[in-house]
């Protein structure tokens, strides 16, 4: 999918003639930094056209200076031109105006100006947050899910649609990041001094008849702006259905806020292995666009009557949530990079329900330059400790470089680890002789980000916030 509509059938000039003026009308707009409406060519009511009302490239390189004001915007990958820590993202905010409250079938595009073609995917995310900043790291929003992707990148305009994350009247941020190319990509910003080059959101929409919102299939009334359409069901996700399993619980982070049906959230909680603090605070715990981000800062705050630097946040299904054997799997985007995650722990896990010996690891990723190109699976016994582990290199790429599929399938006997699709280790009963002890009961979920414990404290080079997102969290069974 390449984000850009497809082409429309061959028309009479008078066609041809009715789009020329249509794209003239829209560059006016854009140059005039307001949202207008454009006259009517087919559509049923005139699409608006909203201008950027800031942008940015958010950045890790403090070198790059203020972005908030330049000309261009840039996007790049984790590796960018020999730098490890050279991601660029950007990011552009507009406010919608002028959607009628009966407005139905609403469409969005972003569209954004490159100079010149290249081979690399570029997705579009819905972002929490403003573009009104200079772009620091520690100012980046939170990036949902990514809404569209085009594989490659045109010379001139670029399209991705950006629908979901237009559900009314106010502020749309929305990022642009980079895979593949590893080199700063140049984009058109509001600045730029050729007016016509500057970004814009083309909302589309049709009026019922009398005025009327259509139901739909949310059955609720008319908002203040459109109804979404409802997120499919867990079971028709893509990669949801597994030959030979059967999906028995899952959560896909489409809601506003933390499924507390499905997850305990720690608050106040210090724990002897880390130096952070576990709260329940929407600094930490953020659920937006698709996508759960646990969040650490460096926060001083006191925990239990006890003073930490750190807050972070764990989530567990205790008492909501267990399993004896299973198919478990998140899918995972590390914060770490080589020379800024010192310190860094996120983390997919499950423990048994009765509190006693056994830890099955799904997946754990340290942060720091030994460690962060790296997987670990691991299983305990006990926390004396008596464990067997290993740390899964990724051939190509690493955990932080975008998100990643880890898996687990734990049967009788056997217990098999997964890194996108390919397995990575694999115990039994010959590699483990206490395996039948350990791992023949119920376990529970957890989902954390650790700051700090065995493999080291955060030093000056760590980056804050951090943030472990996560896009899903499944469990089938047989």
């Amino acid at each position: 999918m390449t984000g850009q509509p497809p082409s429309p059938p061959d028309r009479p000039a008078t066609g041809r003639r009715r789009r020329l003026v249509l794209l003239g009308v829209l560059a006016v707009a854009l140059a005039a930094g307001t949202a207008v409406a454009l006259p009517r060519v087919v559509a049923e009511v005139a699409p608006l056209v909203v201008a950027a009302t800031a942008d940015t490239t958010v950045t890790r390189v403090p070198q790059d200076g203020d972005n908030g004001v330049k000309t261009t915007l840039a996007s790049c990958p984790r590796f960018c031109e020999g730098n490890p820590d050279g991601q660029r993202d950007a990011v552009l905010e507009f406010n919608v105006r002028g959607l009628p409250p009966d407005a139905v079938d609403v469409r969005a595009v972003l569209r954004v100006y490159a100079w010149q073609p290249f081979a690399s995917r570029v997705r579009a995310h819905s972002a929490q947050g403003s573009a009104a900043n200079a772009g620091a790291w520690a100012q980046r929003p939170v990036l949902g899910s990514a809404l569209a992707t085009r594989d490659r990148v045109d010379q001139g305009f670029n399209e991705w649609d950006v629908s979901a994350a237009v559900t009314g009247n106010g502020r749309v941020t929305l990022a642009l990041t980079q895979e593949d190319w590893p080199r700063r990509i140049y984009w058109a910003s509001r600045e730029n001094v050729r007016a016509a080059l500057r970004p814009g959101l083309v909302v589309s929409y049709r009026r019922e008849p009398g005025g009327t919102a259509r139901p739909t299939a949310a059955a609720r009334p008319p908002q203040a702006g459109p109804v979404a359409s409802p997120a499919p069901p867990p079971a028709d996700r893509p990669g949801a259905r597994v030959p030979g399993w059967r999906l028995v619980w899952s959560d896909e982070f489409d809601g506003p806020t933390i499924d507390r049906s499905k997850w305990n959230v720690r608050d106040g909680e210090p724990r002897d292995v880390d130096l952070g603090c576990n709260v329940d605070d929407p600094e930490n715990v953020i659920v937006a666009g698709g996508v759960l981000t646990l969040r650490a800062q460096r926060r001083s705050t006191v925990c239990a009557g006890q003073p930490r630097q750190y807050t972070e946040g764990y989530l567990d299904t205790i008492g909501r949530a267990s399993f004896r054997y299973g198919r478990f799997e998140v899918r995972a985007e590390s914060p770490n990079g080589p020379t800024d995650s010192q310190g860094l722990w996120p983390a997919f896990w499950l423990r048994p329900d009765d509190g006693g010996k056994g830890e099955i690891d799904v997946v754990e990723l340290p942060g720091g330059a030994a460690y962060h190109r790296a997987a670990t699976q691991a299983i305990f016994y006990d926390y004396s400790p008596v464990k067997q582990d290993q740390r899964w290199e990724f051939p190509t790429g690493y955990p932080g470089d975008g998100f990643h599929t880890y898996t687990t399938e734990w049967e009788p006997g056997v217990i098999r680890w997964y890194v996108d699709g390919r397995l990575v280790w694999q115990r039994d009963r010959s590699t483990t002789p206490w395996f039948d002890e350990a791992f023949d009961k119920p376990y529970n979920l957890r989902l954390n980000f650790q700051v700090g414990g065995w493999l080291g404290a955060p030093d000056a080079a760590t980056a804050w916030p951090a943030d472990f997102r996560v896009d899903h969290v499944r469990v089938w069974q047989r």
